[in-house]
């Protein structure tokens, strides 16, 4: 008897690992929203303490439309508009460097940053608040008019 109630636990056990498997297979967790989703971001002084010291370790990229860009940027940033990142994404790093975003005042940045997150970079970064953060903290900007 005592054979015959090891094997129906061990069925149970064994059905609830393979359910609780296919639940998670068959459910798009990564849609449930469970854990608010993360954007690493850093100051535009702290940034710009870094990336002078080595601008090697850096893609600085100004993800606002080029009129955006052409007007002010900030120095040392290159222009990536967000409706060109999917086609540019296999030109970037996956290591070796950061990839540090900006834009006009963050929003843009954080979804340059998730579609990179999805496409698997974990070498990113935002300026927290933009241009407008990294003019208001008084850096370098350059203009191409």
């Amino acid at each position: 008897m005592n054979t015959y109630k090891i094997l129906i636990n061990i069925s149970i056990v064994l059905a609830t690992v393979f359910f609780t498997a296919l639940i998670i297979y068959l459910t798009p967790l990564r849609y449930t929203h469970l854990i608010q989703p993360s954007i690493d971001d850093i100051s535009a002084a702290d940034f710009y303490e870094k990336y002078t010291a080595d601008p090697s370790k850096y893609i600085f990229l100004d993800v606002r439309g080029e009129n955006s860009y052409n007007n002010l940027h900030a120095e040392g940033s290159i222009n990536i508009p967000l409706h060109q990142l999917y086609n540019e994404r296999n030109n970037l790093p996956r290591k070796d460097q950061e990839i540090v975003l900006i834009c006009s005042g963050g929003a843009a940045s954080g979804v340059g940053y998730s579609y990179l997150e999805h496409y698997g970079f974990t070498n990113i970064n935002r300026v927290e608040g933009g241009i407008e953060s990294w003019v208001e903290a008084g850096l370098p900007t350059q203009s191409n008019k």
